[in-house]
């Protein structure tokens, strides 16, 4: 009766002690990260007149890329936080918008749609694009773009 017990008890303990191999079940912010940028594009749009009387223009630059989770976890309220900078890192402009979809399985990714409007600045003077991806379970890498316009 000895052995069997001393047998059962090895056993269980290495069926219990098997490699999870769906990942990490903590969240890790080097998982989640911006996988890719499909496109940045810069515009400038005439805003109508108001009551002030004169039209005005608007600078708005448009973020679409992929975000890529390499987590053992459903990650839920996935989203973007969007910063385009200036010379020396001065900020333009800020947006958080939510990915689609917004809850991914384990290793799942999500893609993302943003515009950011530059307060008083047009958008050829933006120098980089900050972007984080976040979620419920915490935020991701950051990653830095530095972007460059054509002269028009």
């Amino acid at each position: 009766m000895k052995y069997i017990i001393s047998f059962l008890s090895i056993f269980f303990f290495f069926a219990c002690s098997k490699d999870d191999s769906a990942g990490s079940r903590t969240f890790i912010p080097d998982d989640l990260t911006v996988l890719s940028l499909t496109s940045i594009r810069g515009e400038t749009v005439n805003a109508p007149a108001g009551d002030a009387g004169s039209p005005t223009s608007v600078n708005i630059i448009y973020i679409q890329g992929t975000v890529d989770s390499q987590s053992g976890l459903e990650l839920t309220g996935l989203k973007v936080r969007v910063r385009v900078l200036g010379d020396n890192g001065t900020p333009l402009g800020i947006s958080e918008d939510i990915c689609t979809p917004a809850e991914i399985a384990p290793g799942g990714s999500c893609t993302f749609s943003t515009s950011v409007v530059l307060e008083g600045a047009d958008y050829k003077t933006s120098q980089s694009i900050e972007i984080t991806p976040g979620c419920d379970q915490g935020n991701g890498t950051l990653r830095l773009i530095p972007v460059t316009w054509p002269n028009s």
